[in-house]
Formats: structure tokens, sequence, C-alpha cells
């Protein structure tokens, strides 16, 4: 008898699950649930779409027709709602029972609002979704100025998103620093410098403490440090969490996600998780985390549907790995990144232009985390490095060095 797959989530890692199931069983019944509209679509551009600087059909990854040739029957505009371990079925919120003999959950992330009066007034939005998209780009034609609150990648993407339109922006940060935690020192003074040049107004050390409204609508924010910001549009990214609650008591073990094993297995046997809902054992910190990016999501995605379908036993292994553009700067955040990491000491490394450096963590020997501005292949090769946690007996004596040459760290990396 054929297996009967259940993947929830149409994103990267559901989608790619699904693609590698076919590739390995053509005879089973391949049905993926999503709140979304339209299947895989590019996340990272989420922004630009949100401000109607790109049609979904540019974003979208896929051809609707490549499901119906694969046989993937997609079930859009659906809700999970609740798991029944059982039965082996998930209730959704069309009113129906979708069974499965092997289930995938990959329902993401949920955007979090701060507990402050005032949060529901109209002209106030948060976004993960095209749902939420589609909302922010109908009040964004109209608006003339918008405070966004929340420092964080997607909080920035859409200030300079919005900035880019044309509407006056105001970004209220939470920490001293706008980048932080994510950047070093040099890339948070890098891309401070960024947003002073792209003309966009930033707060930190400021949060939200009340929206104020006339007539249910957004009409001014006020800010923990007195300051009253008169504006009838207000963007929230202040984190997000992994959308399981729906698994409420059905037995998933869940911390932030759906705890799983090395080969993205539950607690049940024939349930499994990916992308930003499963939580994970870091190869390189040896930690519980989400890894909320598009590449690890993918990488998941295609583990998770190789072990769904039998295919040789296949382990996760891959550090986190973020790309992330900043006006003119790309970065990439690699491992541990910018983590503080007890007993390890850091290095700077030049590279020929302003806009170009390089961040390391190293422990015994060892990169433990990266962060890069430009140099592409330089990332590649620290990927490579942390991932098969390489030893480099030079790098203490590197370390020491207060400002270090980036071609004496290429030469231990060769």
């Amino acid at each position: 008898m054929a297996e009967n797959y259940l993947i929830i989530g149409s994103g990267p890692a559901g989608i790619t699950a699904a693609e590698h199931i076919r590739n390995l069983d053509n005879a089973g019944e391949i049905t993926v649930i999503s709140e979304e509209r339209v299947p895989m679509f590019y996340r990272p551009r989420i922004p630009e779409y949100a401000v109607g600087r790109v049609e979904i059909e540019e974003l979208m990854v896929r051809k609707m027709d490549f499901y119906s040739q694969r046989n993937i029957r997609l079930q859009l505009g659906i809700k999970a709602v609740a798991l029944d371990r059982a039965r082996k079925t998930v209730g959704a919120s069309d009113g129906k029972q979708y069974g499965y003999d092997k289930l995938l959950i990959a329902t993401g992330i949920a955007p979090l609002k701060p507990a402050v009066s005032g949060v529901t007034l109209e002209g106030i939005f948060t976004m993960h979704d095209l749902i939420q998209a589609d909302r922010v780009r109908a009040f964004a034609r109209e608006a003339q100025a918008v405070v966004v609150i929340g420092g964080g990648l997607l909080g920035m993407d859409m200030a300079e998103e919005l900035k880019r339109i044309g509407l006056e922006v105001t970004l209220l940060v939470r920490r001293p620093v706008l980048g932080d935690p994510f950047f070093d020192e040099c890339g948070c003074a890098l891309i401070h410098e960024e947003f002073a040049r792209l003309g966009i107004k930033v707060f930190t050390d400021m949060e939200a403490q009340a929206f104020e409204g006339m007539d249910g609508k957004l009409a001014r924010i006020v800010a923990t440090d007195g300051k009253v910001l008169p504006v009838s549009f207000c963007f929230l990214s202040i984190g997000a969490v992994p959308a399981v609650k729906w698994l409420g008591e059905s037995g998933i073990k869940t911390d932030k996600g759906v705890l799983v094993d090395g080969y993205l297995r539950s607690n049940e046997g024939d349930i499994f998780s990916a992308g930003n809902a499963a939580q994970i054992t870091d190869p390189v910190s040896k930690k519980q985390i989400v890894q909320t990016n598009w590449f690890n999501a993918s990488t998941q995605g295609r583990i998770a549907g190789n072990n769904m379908a039998g295919g040789d036993p296949a382990e996760y292994k891959a550090t986190t790995n973020y790309l992330k553009k900043v006006g003119s700067l790309t970065f990439s955040l690699i491992g541990c990144g910018n983590t503080t990491i007890e007993t390890a000491q850091r290095a700077h490394f030049k590279g020929d232009s302003l806009g170009e450096y390089v961040m390391i963590t190293a422990k015994a020997g060892v990169i433990v985390g990266a962060v890069v501005c430009g140099l592409p292949k330089v990332s590649l090769k620290l990927k490579e490095a942390i991932e098969k946690q390489k030893v480099f007996p030079e790098l203490e004596k590197l370390t020491a060095q207060k400002d270090g040459q980036l071609h004496a760290l290429l030469k231990i990396l060769s």
C-alpha cells in the first residue's frame, strides 16, 4: 500500500521535503497544507513585495504546474489546528481531518506583538506571510511616514524598503546599538553609517510604551522615554517564535520549536520537523537552537524528505548560515556568528575596501563563528571550516594580533 505523506507548511523546508520524497517514492501520496495562497516563494524578499516593488510571481520558486507534474497535492489557504497522534490525523481550519503515515511539521514562525495598550489599532502591522504582506502593501500606498519598531533583520529590511518608496522612516531600536546582537562592533558601525546615508532616523534604547488612536486608528506612539511620535502607520518587528502552538496537548515534545534528533525526527517516530518550526542541536555549539533562515530550512527539508521516504539515513549537520543585505553591504553570519563564547578569542581582518572585513571567533584552534562583510569566497571557506570543525594550530597566534591581515587568514584556510 502506498505511503501517505502529509506536510504542514509550504515554505522551503516543506516543499523541498516534498520534492525529495517524490524523488524516492513515485507511488506515495503527498499532500501539503499551507496558510499561504501560493506555495514556496523566496521569503527573504517579502519586504520588497510588501512595498509594491515586486509581484509575487517574481518570488515564486516553482511554477504552479510543477506541483501537478510531480503529483504533489496543494491545500492552500488552510491552517493546521490540531494533531491526533493516535488516529494519525491533522485537523485543519477547513473542518477536514487529513490522515498521514508520515508527517512533517514545517509551519515556520509567528511574529510577536508587544504587550502594550493600543496594539490592535488600525495602522499597526506585523508580517510573516502573504496575507499580512498584502495588508501592509495596501496601507503603504497611501502613507507618507512610518515608524518601524524593532532593529532585527526584518525590521531593518522593512525600514530600508519603506524608505525606498519615498516614506519618511523612523526606526526604534530597543538595544543601545543598531545591528546588535547579530553583528559585531565593526558591522554595527557600518550599518549605522549606511542607515544615515539612506536618510532613516534611528533612535536606540527606545521602545513603544503605548499606542494611541482616534476612531480605532493609530494616531501617535508614546515611546519609553516619553517622546511622542505622531504617525498613522507602524510596522512591528520585535521578534518571532516557532508556530507550534497548534500542537497543544498532542504529546509532541516542544521547547522553542519541535524537538528533533539528528535525523529531524520528533519523539514520535513517524513525525518529523524542519525549518523554523524545528529545534535542532547545532553541530558547532551543541546547543538546541532554531535556525531561522532560508538556506538551513531548505537543507533540513532535503534531509527530512529523504528520511521520511526511506532513503539512506541522513543526519543534519549544517551550521547556521545567514546571508543579509543592508543597503550596499552584504553580510554572512556563519556558525555562532557574533555570539560571545566563553574562553574564545576574536580577531578582525580587514579587506581591501571599507565594506570588506572578517571577524572570527575561535576556541582551542577551531573557528566556531564568523561575521563576514563582502568577500563571498571567504565566507564559503569559513563555512566549510566551521562545519568540519577543522583544527588550525596557527589560530592562537593569529587571533592575538590587534589588526590581522586577511591574507594571513586566507593562508591557513586554504
